[in-house]
């Protein structure tokens, strides 16, 4: 079953070029026959269209242990290539006779059409690697003492569809009467791939197996077994054509989950502001100047991403005083107004914030923003606690969803906060937001006041 790997991506080709012809022919005939716009011309323009799209994004170079995840994202950004590169025709087509519902039903049927493919032909290929089809014989060769395994990982996940033909564990730089024993077995035993600790090559070694592997068809992965690392936290790069390995890299450092991430903020604040804080804010403000003298709203700087300040907005909560900007508020603070109790309490004191999110320097989720001098002292009493400010900060986060919120006194809090933050730093998703407004939303309803009540 090894031999049909090499048709995967053929029949993936081949099936979306069918999808994208019968869908342009159901759609012409069902919609546009009776005025009769070009039909050759344009079903040759969308499959030169698709083409080009494919050359730039490469949908089809999925590898085994991609996640549906990958291959919706790639998708996503094929189909939205190839409908700017028709509505572009469609711009500058000045007889307009194919109209926009025409349009509309044939990415409709496309989209519904592929995703279905995809869908069921990523689980159908996985389900077949389970059961012992389209796999590939692997040797391992790496450390006895290493903490990352890979053979470990490979038998816990049988999709991937390999299968591991022998394991050589071995702490010393192996000689060349072992690499010509090693060089047998693969021929012997129709290996297709070596996995091979980085730890354990020497020059000499690696382009003497490179030379080996092409001569013979086989792959050559090398493993990043490095012991202060984990793997997930690497990234290659290339400087011209050095190799580079980005450490510590994140979901958000990718322009798409930050396009993302963004769109979403900008489309979230503006639906609160509209529909909530137009009404809400004006109400509140009154109360807060009939209750105390002074302004209703305050801006303070606050550290966003890159550790750089900005002004962040608030509704006013305490009594006029001048140590607002370095003295942290405690539960039983006597600057804190009667109406300020309640506004901190259901967190409205932060509704202004959505402004911060709308110009872009805060999001919706996100690690909540300290003062200055706050800043200057969790990150020295703190380890890592300057990570934090990788993305940009939010009006919550998952420390405060799961009852993180309020005065950070105790040691133990402050480490549990900074542990939430860079967990979701380090494992962001959009779902990943949704929950997390979601579960802030029932933790302010509940009012808890326990750290860790939603953990679940």
């Amino acid at each position: 079953m090894t031999r049909y790997s090499q048709y995967i991506k053929r029949i993936n080709i081949f099936s979306d070029f069918l999808i994208l012809n019968l869908c342009y022919i159901g759609m012409y005939y069902y919609k546009l026959e009776a005025y009769h716009p070009p039909f050759t011309f344009m079903l040759f323009y969308i499959n030169f269209a698709w083409l080009f799209a494919t050359s730039i994004i490469k949908p089809y170079d999925i590898s085994r242990t991609s996640t549906f995840y990958i291959v919706l994202r790639s998708f996503l950004m094929l189909m939205a290539m190839h409908v700017l590169l028709v509505c572009a025709y469609y711009v500058f087509e000045q007889s307009q006779r194919y109209s926009r519902e025409f349009l509309a039903l044939f990415y409709l049927s496309i989209f519904v059409c592929m995703f279905v493919y995809r869908l069921l032909f990523h689980y159908a290929i996985k389900l077949a690697r389970k059961r012992g089809m389209n796999y590939r014989n692997i040797v391992i060769i790496t450390q006895k003492d290493n903490p990352i395994q890979v053979q470990d990982i490979l038998d816990s996940r049988p999709e991937y569809g390999y299968r591991i033909r022998k394991i050589i564990n071995d702490n010393t730089q192996f000689d060349t009467d072992y690499h010509e024993e090693l060089k047998q077995y693969c021929l012997t035993n129709n290996i297709h791939e070596i996995f091979y600790s980085i730890s354990l090559i020497k020059h000499d070694t690696l382009a003497d197996l490179m030379v080996f592997a092409e001569e013979n068809l086989i792959r050559v992965r090398l493993i990043a077994d490095f012991k202060w690392v984990t793997v997930r936290d690497l990234e290659l790069e290339k400087i011209g054509t050095v190799p580079i390995l980005k450490v510590h890299t994140t979901p958000l450092d990718n322009w798409d989950a930050q396009l993302i991430k963004r769109i979403f903020d900008i489309v979230f604040s503006s639906l609160v502001i509209v529909f909530l804080l137009s009404w809400l804010l004006p109400i509140i403000a009154i109360i807060i100047k009939l209750d105390s003298k002074g302004p209703a709203f305050f801006k303070q700087r606050r550290t966003g991403r890159d550790n750089q300040w900005f002004w962040c907005f608030k509704l006013r909560t305490m009594h006029l005083n001048d140590e607002s900007d370095t003295l942290q508020a405690t539960a039983n603070d006597k600057r804190i107004t009667r109406v300020g109790k309640f506004l901190r309490k259901s967190s409205l004191d932060e509704l202004p914030q959505f402004f911060n999110v709308l110009i872009g320097d805060m999001s919706v989720v996100g690690p909540r923003p300290h003062m200055l001098k706050h800043t200057e002292d969790f990150s020295a009493e703190l380890d890592n606690f300057m990570a934090r400010h990788k993305i940009k900060p939010g009006i919550t986060g998952l420390a405060q969803s799961k009852g993180y919120r309020g005065e950070t006194s105790a040691f133990e809090m402050k480490k549990n906060r900074v542990k939430l933050d860079l967990f979701y730093i380090n494992n962001w998703t959009f779902i990943f937001d949704l929950k997390i407004i979601f579960n802030t939303i029932i933790s302010i309803i509940r009012q808890d006041s326990e750290p860790g009540k939603l953990m679940d």
